[in-house]
């Protein structure tokens, strides 16, 4: 039921919230211009702003990385709000969603709770008439298709640079720094980590870095022909104390990064993936990628970097997933026991890394060849606490849908409710450490494929679940491995304080089967 604030007292001002958000891409319209409209606004129609929510300098594509847009639909969502109102300057400062519908979901949680928007700039009354409603999608789709077109030529002019020998990327990488160049090639500075160029005309290229790393460079590249492998120089590095560029110790995925980087050759490549607007990070095909032989000084020669690419893909023969158990089972029988360094050790096995990639995990890869490792004692206690928790949810649920008259049988985790769907639920365990927003939780077991899982987030020793992600199969074809304190837009709208929707759920059913008409 929609939760609307108690009635105010007659001659008072009406309690608002203001939202407020800058672009990199619109700098008009900075904090200070979106607060005197909003203040004059409050001003003439009788409103006392008493909540201000910011976000500066964040992209309009997702409410993901806006923690005032975040903050706000909380605070509306928990009943928490002390307002009855939320001025905006316009359409494109609520969001640049590329969907639109996205925009109109979050206006209507604030609908739902009784919290009106206003769009302080804009020359309609968002009253909720058709020309309101009319004239509010075409400002959405305007303000999506601003976003395509500013990505499409940003994209254009970045392959036309990169074509040239210009970097378009931020770390330079390991050996490597940034040089700024001016329009007519004459070098100006070296650029540290986080500086950026402060002319649009000027340029950047990769130089080489200290001595000392391009030397390190040039080493590893020598070892991997000798022929050790990447974990093997990583172990070797750390051992010397040396540290990445990022002051980490080295890993197999970092040392891959440099024997796989073309720049260390002195070619520039660019657009080896793409992500379109808010869209998630894919591969592009090699085709599309653009190339620039000969745009640095080389690290190493072409011909050691073409030798080191042959060997690696020499070793990228394809092995089976039943071969490579098999090839495991036989280390486990020789040593004993299996952990990532001793899969390491192997030079005829994938590395720990390569083989929890393709498995899901290294535990996922012990219980298909049958190993059980020896945990500490808490993570057995987290392990009987999650089962006892998915006993007692999936118990409760039974009774609480007989209670409502549906029909329920269960099978294992599993219920099927008036033999129409079925229901189980996951329990997931979240670490007390970080704050709120960074806390994660994750899935130990594997989830049942049923038409809906429940996953319920808790921490291990607290009484009760934090809350319920109802999760339908037909939206999400695999299910989460984990959920964080602030998950996509699709996740949210599925986030429930309670068990209770699963009634609703299957009073929704019996009214749509069809003995029920």
């Amino acid at each position: 039921m929609a939760r609307r604030p108690a009635t105010r007292p007659s001659g008072l001002p009406m309690p608002v919230a203001a939202y407020m958000r800058m672009s990199t891409d619109m700098q008009q319209y900075s904090i200070h211009n979106q607060s005197t409209a909003i203040d004059s606004f409050a001003e003439q129609h009788g409103m006392d702003i008493v909540r201000v929510y910011r976000d500066e300098g964040r992209s309009g594509l997702t409410i993901e990385h806006r923690p005032g847009l975040t903050a706000l639909m909380d605070d509306i969502g928990r009943g928490h709000a002390c307002f009855e109102g939320v001025l905006v300057l316009d359409v494109s400062r609520w969001g640049r969603f590329q969907n639109v519908d996205e925009a109109a979901y979050y206006e209507f949680l604030c609908w739902r709770k009784g919290v009106k928007v206003f769009y302080v700039s804009e020359l309609f009354e968002n009253d909720g008439s058709p020309f309101s409603m009319i004239f509010k999608g075409l400002k959405r789709a305007m303000a999506a298709e601003y976003s395509r077109e500013l990505s499409a030529k940003t994209s254009a002019g970045q392959r036309h640079l990169a074509g040239l020998g210009y970097r378009q990327g931020a770390m330079p990488g390991y050996g490597l720094r940034r040089l700024l160049v001016s329009a007519h090639g004459e070098a100006r500075m070296v650029l540290g980590e986080g500086e950026r160029k402060s002319l649009v005309t000027d340029r950047i290229i990769l130089v080489p870095g200290p001595p000392e790393e391009v030397e390190t460079v040039r080493w590893m590249f020598e070892q991997y022909l000798a022929g050790h492998r990447c974990t093997d120089i990583a172990r070797m590095l750390n051992a010397r104390g040396i540290r990445t560029h990022r002051g980490k110790p080295w890993v197999y995925a970092t040392v891959k990064n440099v024997l796989d980087g073309e720049k260390y050759a002195g070619t520039n490549v660019f657009c080896r993936f793409k992500k379109r607007l808010a869209g998630p990070l894919m591969p592009n095909p090699e085709s599309d990628w653009v190339r620039k032989e000969g745009a640095y000084e080389p690290l190493v020669s072409p011909e050691t970097f073409r030798a080191v690419q042959t060997r690696r893909r020499a070793l990228r023969v394809r092995v089976t997933n039943d071969e490579l158990l098999a090839q495991v089972r036989k280390v486990w029988a020789r040593e004993g026991r299996l952990s990532g360094p001793i899969l390491d050790a192997e030079s005829t096995l994938l590395s720990s890394h390569g083989i929890a990639y393709r498995f899901g995990g290294l535990t996922e890869l012990y219980r298909q060849v049958g190993y059980i490792p020896k945990h500490n004692p808490r993570y057995g206690l987290i392990r009987e606490f999650l089962t006892r928790w998915r006993l007692s949810l999936t118990g409760f649920a039974s009774e609480m849908l007989e209670d409502r008259g549906a029909g329920v049988s269960r099978d294992g985790w599993r219920l099927q409710v008036d033999g129409a769907w079925t229901l189980s639920f996951t329990v997931l365990h979240g670490a007390r450490a970080g704050g709120a927003r960074h806390r994660q939780w994750f899935n130990h077991r594997r989830s049942e494929d049923t038409d809906i899982v429940v996953f319920a987030r808790i921490i291990f020793g607290d009484p009760v679940p934090f809350d319920y992600f109802v999760l339908p199969k037909a939206l999400f074809p695999t299910w989460p491995r984990g959920l964080y304190g602030r998950n996509g837009p699709l996740l949210e709208s599925c986030r429930y304080p309670s068990l209770a929707i699963l009634g609703d759920l299957a009073r929704l059913f019996q009214r749509e089967a069809p003995w029920s008409s």
